[in-house]
């Protein structure tokens, strides 16, 4: 539900849609990036013979929903009950602080995308390694 913009009201409010889209972004370049690292492979292959356990054992909870009649009415309340709460005030403060707290994470993914993406591209710290082992034999 949107309301007619008052050019005399309040400043502009962060909006929800693009703070999750932002957010959105935000975990698929973190994701890229971790995907480019040699080590992230093998956690990569269990991740997603994971996701693959999750999403059978959620078709099967979802086929067992829909089955049970007492769940199906329940979630018609809820969904009653969700439609009536977007219209309060409530709802609204509720999303107000939601969108702040997505727009900090974003910050804060995207600082982390950052330090990840030059620790894979920056040389390593400490410089060139020097093996001990070919001055001890001169020294001998």
């Amino acid at each position: 539900m949107t309301q007619p913009e008052d050019p005399n009201s309040q400043p502009q409010q962060p909006d929800l849609g693009s703070e999750l889209r932002e957010l959105g972004h935000q975990i698929e370049q973190a994701v890229r990036t971790a995907l480019e690292n040699e080590r992230t492979q093998q956690l990569q292959k269990d991740i997603m013979n994971g996701m693959k356990e999750i999403g059978s054992q959620v078709q099967s909870a979802l086929k067992a929903i829909q089955e049970d009649e007492r769940l199906r009415e329940l979630a018609e309340r809820g969904q009653q009950a969700l439609s009536q709460a977007q219209h309060s005030q409530a709802a609204q403060d509720f999303q107000e602080v939601l969108t702040r707290g997505i727009t900090q994470l974003n910050e804060q993914l995207s600082a982390f995308v950052t330090r990840l993406q030059s620790s894979t591209q920056a040389p390593p710290s400490t410089g060139e390694t020097t093996r001990l082992d070919i001055e001890d034999e001169d020294k001998s």
